[in-house]
């Protein structure tokens, strides 16, 4: 199952299930800097080489051009061979241009060149992608590089279908067995002939046919996968070869999708999914239908990735120990931590419901230690469109986006009153209340609009989202919440929303931006708590790591004086041209905005105060290890003796607590990685349930 199925998988609707309560003690040591996990973005992106090989190759087919199809063939093999972090479709495009030099171009009928090629899976894939002259070959080339200017007629196809192509490359890739290790796996599995398994997160059934080869004819295997397609696929695979025992069928983020009872489940590939992107309440619903639909001794076995410091598959780990603290909460023993290779393992856990976990450390001479409390995950990264994409959400984005495309005044007062509702049940802390806030201020009479624009950052946010009759606003909830047709988002930048590309599109600007700049953030935040914990004097000098388009830079600004100085420091370009119209519209000379760079900090002088709010979860979660480590090595340089680096971020909180509608980390986390580099905790602030803020300082 891709990310990007699981992704879309969590809007649907959930039932919250409750874990069971148990006694628990569960000790990790944290020996290094190092991230216990990491769901990097976009972990292939398109090089100018890449792109090259692929007008190469897409000239050499129409052509006819034996040699250029080898020399691409030869390059896909080196890559193959020479890049860790393996952009996989390289192994499966090898073995087709391999396969079709050496049968003739277009041609299928000859006998298969290898051993592995005779796998109905390997079977399907070159025939899939080679006949009809490479018809499918071509288009992936097309879509997946954009050749000569490529348009798709619509959104769902360049989603759907270049999603698709690369997956099924990647999945059932003929050289899979060297990287992923298949047969060590297949020969640690507890069961055999006979069994009943379930390969969940199935993708196109490449473990589920072996499955099958385990458990034999009187076994039974299902397979299941949040992506439709891809259940059918392996569907039509197994009719076609004649395995009436395999089942696949499509399931939901929050449910194994079967009604039987297995032996054992396979996750390949997933928990690092469950892990850090699913909700608390779909993970509970999830780990609920496992215990449901698993024998009473039956086992889950998960193969995931290993810290590999920038070394890992696709760009993402979990490490094993957080695996076997979180299933341990849900009565699962550890019976086998198998290293499959430097990037993979293979964890075995076993259901016994009588099960405590006692697990603790001897840690050496100064070295941290972590207590996992519970079932919660420590760090929870999420998508943008993790809480904000619901049902009801949608209704009432639609009666804003009406009102203000020349509606009626009833459509404002309806969102209103809809935003009640649903604020409390599913978005604490998100944009529901600007939408809100935004509604009442165009509703106002012009005396009291002008009352609530007196802080001159909320008309800066007012006039700029409703300026043009609302166009920037209109763009916004059209494209977030896909309101108009296929073919007007087919004129925005919802491709690269969808390719992983979500960092660098105009609508995640302006969620940042919203969500930063939202006039109610102060009610649910509590900021005068945090700037009353900063204590910030006249003449400090700060920097505001990420600001963003202002919000804080704002109140630093007026806290340190004419005497002070403020640097916000901010890498997104549409950022900083907002905050720079801001400042020059204001006239204000104590703030100056900062180009920031990716793996250092870089400031024209010593500061008394850095600040970073709703950043670190991306530093501790997402960027690679070695930018990290630059970048947080180059902050005791710029901070001066007696200075202090806060951070503020979301934590976890209870389950009778609304969390957060977005990503959070444990703040242990945060102090147990920044004591590696120089920073010692000084104060901690409980400012809401939701969120915390730390305070450091130099270590001397």
């Amino acid at each position: 199952m891709t990310r990007r199925a699981y992704i879309i998988a969590l809007a649907c609707a959930t039932i919250l299930v409750a874990a069971p309560a148990k006694a628990q003690k569960y000790q990790i040591a944290i020996p290094d800097a190092s991230s216990l996990v990491r769901v990097g973005m976009n972990p292939h992106p398109t090089e100018p080489q890449d792109t090259a090989l692929a007008y190469t190759l897409l000239s050499a087919i129409d052509r006819q051009m034996p040699d250029s199809i080898a020399y691409v063939r030869d390059q896909y093999r080196k890559r193959a061979q020479d890049d860790l972090l393996k952009e996989k479709s390289w192994g499966a495009l090898t073995y087709i241009l391999d396969r079709l030099l050496q049968q003739g171009q277009g041609s299928t009928s000859a006998a298969p060149q290898s051993a592995e090629a005779v796998d109905p899976l390997t079977e399907d894939l070159y025939a899939y992608f080679t006949d009809n002259a490479c018809e499918r070959l071509k288009h992936y080339l097309v879509l997946k590089y954009n050749l000569n200017n490529y348009r798709p007629r619509s959104v769902k196809e360049f989603i759907n279908q270049r999603t698709y192509y690369d997956d099924l490359l990647m999945f059932n890739d003929p050289t899979r067995a060297t990287w992923d290790h298949t047969a060590d796996i297949m020969a640690a599995m507890p069961v055999g002939a006979g069994a009943k398994v379930l390969d969940m997160g199935c993708g196109f059934g490449y473990n589920t046919l072996r499955l099958r080869h385990l458990v034999g004819e009187k076994g039974t295997v299902y397979a299941t996968d949040t992506e439709e397609p891809y259940a059918q696929y392996v569907a039509g695979i197994m009719a076609k070869v004649g395995y009436t025992n395999v089942h696949a069928l499509p399931t939901s983020s929050n449910s194994i999708g079967i009604t039987d009872t297995v032996d054992c489940i396979l996750m390949s590939s997933l928990y690092h999914i469950i892990y850090t992107w699913s909700r608390e309440d779909e993970r509970k619903a999830l780990l609920t239908s496992i215990k449901e639909h698993l024998a009473p001794n039956g086992y889950i076995v998960i193969v995931d990735n290993f810290n590999r410091h920038g070394e890992e598959l696709n760009n993402c780990h979990v490490d094993p120990r957080l695996v076997q603290a979180q299933l341990s909460y849900w009565g699962f023993k550890p019976v086998q931590l198998k290293t499959l290779s430097p990037q993979r393992y293979m964890l075995v856990m076993q259901r016994d419901d009588a099960y405590v976990p006692n697990v603790t450390v001897t840690a050496a001479a100064g070295q941290r230690v972590l207590d996992v409390m519970g079932q919660k995950s420590v760090v929870h990264i999420g998508s943008l469109d993790s809480y904000d994409i619901t049902d009801r959400g949608i209704d009432a984005a639609s009666h804003v986006y009406d009102f203000i495309s020349g509606g009626a005044s009833s459509l404002a007062e309806v969102a209103i009153r809809k935003y009640d509702d649903i604020i409390p049940a599913e978005n604490f802390g998100g944009e529901y209340t600007a939408m809100q806030w935004l509604c009442e201020a165009l509703l106002a009479t012009p005396e009291k609009r002008e009352s609530m624009l007196e802080d001159p950052l909320t008309r800066s946010f007012y006039n700029y989202l409703t300026a043009d009759s609302c166009s920037t606003l209109r763009y916004y909830l059209l494209h977030k919440y896909k309101l108009g047709n296929d073919s007007i988002r087919m004129m925005s930048d919802s491709l690269l929303e969808m390719s992983g590309e979500v960092g660098r599109t105009h609508r995640s600007y302006l969620e940042d931006y919203i969500l930063a700049l939202n006039p109610r953030r102060p009610t649910w935040e509590k900021t005068p708590v945090i700037l009353e914990s900063l204590n910030l004097q006249p003449g400090q000098v700060v920097a505001d790591i990420g600001s963003g388009s202002g919000f804080f830079t704002h109140k630093f600004s007026k806290a340190v004086g004419d005497a002070g100085r403020v640097y916000a420091v901010e890498m997104k370009d549409e950022h900083i041209q907002r905050l720079h119209a801001f400042i020059d519209e204001n006239k204000i000379n104590n703030i100056e905005v900062i180009q920031g760079e990716e793996n250092r900090l870089v400031l024209p002088q010593q500061v008394d105060k850095m600040f970073m709010c709703s950043l670190y979860h991306i530093f501790y979660g997402v960027i690679d290890d070695a930018t990290r480590d630059a970048y947080l090595s180059s902050l005791t340089q710029w901070l001066r003796p007696d200075g202090e680096l806060i951070i503020v971020d979301n934590g976890p909180v209870d389950d009778d607590t609304l969390p957060y509608h977005g990503p959070y980390i444990d703040r242990r986390l945060i102090e147990d990685q920044l004591s590696f580099y120089g920073f010692r905790l000084t104060d901690y602030v409980q400012v809401i349930p939701q969120r915390y803020l730390l305070k450091f300082k130099r270590a001397q």
